[in-house]
């Protein structure tokens, strides 16, 4: 009786370890992550983009909508992925009432007028060639064409094949569009929500501010800045992200009024900001000190990707945080 006492438990322990091992391996990499507290869960980088292993069909997309000041605001969405995803991005851009409708609950609009529609697209050698209807040329003003062009030039170029951006209107390249812009070449990325007018010997750096419509849902916005260095590196996007945001954009910083950089380096993906007595004033409240965290981390990855966590000190002691606040950076500035 022993003996088959000891069989059947030996069969029940064979049934554990055969069906432990067939554990799906991106199963086990989730766990991994979970493992080390990293907020990256949910996907996995691929050539294109990112999977959502959560949502079968569904692909991480950073599309690029506007607020009502007319900055363009990177948003992560989930759209289904087919064969034709850079298109189906750009749809995911035109105006359309239950679009509108989504949109306005954190305080963004649509990009593309209503009844825009792609006639075509192709892809070669990094080059997007995206020909759209006249109904793309039914905006306002001189800022919805601003917004419209570099809209559909980041959202594009968001996808790892492509480059740059040859806008087309029913098969032709306009010399200039309504309100001067030139789109008889393709177009790059190029100073995104640039803030005044770039001095020939200034060199451009991206910072990140605060926007909101509505007071409760807030959302970073990409500026571009020009500086005066030789090259821009993480201190000197730093001290033009404390110069504050521009006048009368409605953006803001977390960061206290009259803060200095003493000393910013990087060590093993972590970036050691070191900050003048003032940063001792932000506020206590994990929210805003989250945000901090976030402005600070954003901007400084636009020069050195591979931070991936920042740690504020001042004169050369960490300061300590609300234990609700996280040091770690999301992937995406903004998702929704």
């Amino acid at each position: 009786m022993k003996f088959y006492k000891l069989l059947a438990v030996s069969v029940v322990l064979c049934m554990i370890i055969a069906l432990t091992g067939c554990k799906n391996p991106i199963a086990n990499l989730i766990q991994e992550k979970e493992d080390l507290e990293t907020s990256y869960v949910s996907y996995l980088i691929d050539q294109e983009g990112f999977v959502d292993f959560e949502n079968e069909g569904l692909r991480r997309t950073v599309l690029y909508y506007r607020d009502e000041k007319g900055f363009i605001v990177p948003v992560m969405r989930k759209i289904p992925w087919d064969e034709g995803i850079a298109q189906a991005a750009i749809n995911q851009l035109i105006d359309r009432p239950v679009l509108r409708e989504d949109l306005a609950a954190i305080g963004l609009k649509p990009v593309l007028p209503a009844g825009t529609e792609i006639i075509g697209m192709s892809i070669r050698d990094g080059l997007c060639t995206v020909d759209f209807n006249e109904n793309i040329l039914t905006y306002h003003n001189e800022v919805d064409e601003r917004t419209i062009v570099q809209s559909i030039v980041y959202t594009l170029t968001e996808f790892e094949s492509i480059d740059n951006v040859q806008i087309l209107v029913e098969g032709a390249a306009p010399k200039k569009l309504t309100y001067g812009t030139n789109i008889t070449e393709p177009l790059e990325r190029e100073n995104i929500n640039l803030a005044g007018v770039l001095q020939e010997e200034s060199i451009p750096v991206v910072v990140y501010y605060k926007g909101t419509t509505n007071g409760e849902e807030s959302f970073f916005v990409p500026v571009t800045k020009g500086i005066s260095a030789l090259k821009a590196d993480i201190k000197s996007a730093l001290i033009a992200l404390l110069e504050g945001a521009p006048e009368n954009s409605g953006l803001y910083s977390e960061i206290p009024f009259g803060t200095s950089v003493n000393d910013v380096y990087v060590k093993d993906g972590v970036a050691y900001i070191d900050f003048s007595e003032e940063i001792k004033r932000m506020p206590e409240n994990a929210r805003h000190q989250q945000s901090l965290i976030y402005e600070l981390g954003l901007t400084l990855k636009e020069i050195e990707p591979t931070i991936t966590q920042v740690r504020i000190l001042s004169n050369g002691t960490e300061i300590q945080l609300s234990s609700d606040v996280s040091l770690n950076l999301p992937y995406f500035s903004n998702e929704f």
